[in-house]
């Protein structure tokens, strides 16, 4: 039987002990079928993968005894996919590849020539949660709620390094303005890009504005390829 993925917070593994509960134990037990003494591999979203055995099944609990831990990642920098609101839940498919590259964090946001407004957070973060166990992730990404375009320039003052795809830049390519800090921010707008004053805001934070070649590209594409261009650029994508 294949060794099945689950995630867990810190606090639920005390000593040897993992305790499974919410939708992962419910996935584990009502789904793929569980049972005492199966194994399976548990992740706190810290780089470590536990191998584990079933010990026990409860009414809405699970407890793993941990057989072995090893390191299997680790993560030198901080990565959030700031990526415009797409029609037609386009943006699913952004949120599933920028996890399996291993981007943190994605927080969708709404600008001037956004066609949707509508968005749920929890169906997001369960594309998000199984591509992370499809892809053998030890990290769990995140997506926000969806915020306003006032809302994302203030959250960018909180990034080391911004960088900005933008529609209109010709000279600067990703290659050129690789972030040097830790806590990145990257930006990929809707479809039919940035309103000119919204563009002027984001570069008046500090952003690096960057082309992603001389073609026209698909939103969600844009969003995968500035995030597999910069992982690829620090290095986070080696072996």
């Amino acid at each position: 039987m294949e060794i099945r993925r689950f995630f867990v917070a810190k606090q639920d593994i005390a000593g040897s002990v993992v305790t499974l509960c919410g939708d992962e134990f419910v996935h584990m037990t009502k789904v793929l079928r569980y049972k005492v003494g199966y194994k399976a591999i548990v992740c706190a979203n810290d780089g470590i993968e536990h191998i584990c055995t079933v010990s026990e099944i409860g009414k809405d609990f699970a407890k793993l005894n941990i057989d072995e831990s090893k390191v299997v990642d680790r993560k030198s920098v901080e990565i959030t996919l700031f990526a415009g609101l797409l029609k037609n839940n386009k943006l699913d498919f952004a949120v599933q590849k920028a996890v399996e590259l291993g981007v943190d964090r994605i927080i969708p946001f709404t600008s001037a020539n956004c066609a949707e407004n509508k968005f749920s957070q929890d169906r997001a973060n369960k594309i998000a949660l199984e591509a992370g166990k499809q892809c053998g992730s030890a990290y769990i990404s995140e997506v926000g709620e969806l915020i306003d375009f006032d809302s994302l320039i203030k959250r960018l003052k909180d990034f080391d390094d911004v960088i900005f795809a933008y529609e209109f830049e010709k000279e600067h390519s990703v290659n050129q303005c690789l972030p040097k800090g830790k806590k990145i921010a990257l930006i990929v707008g809707p479809e039919g890009g940035f309103q000119p004053d919204e563009a002027k805001r984001i570069k008046d934070v500090g952003a690096k504005t960057v082309s992603l070649g001389r073609r026209i590209l698909r939103a969600e594409t844009a969003s995968i390829i500035l995030s597999a261009l910069i992982l690829y650029g620090l290095g986070e994508l080696n072996c």
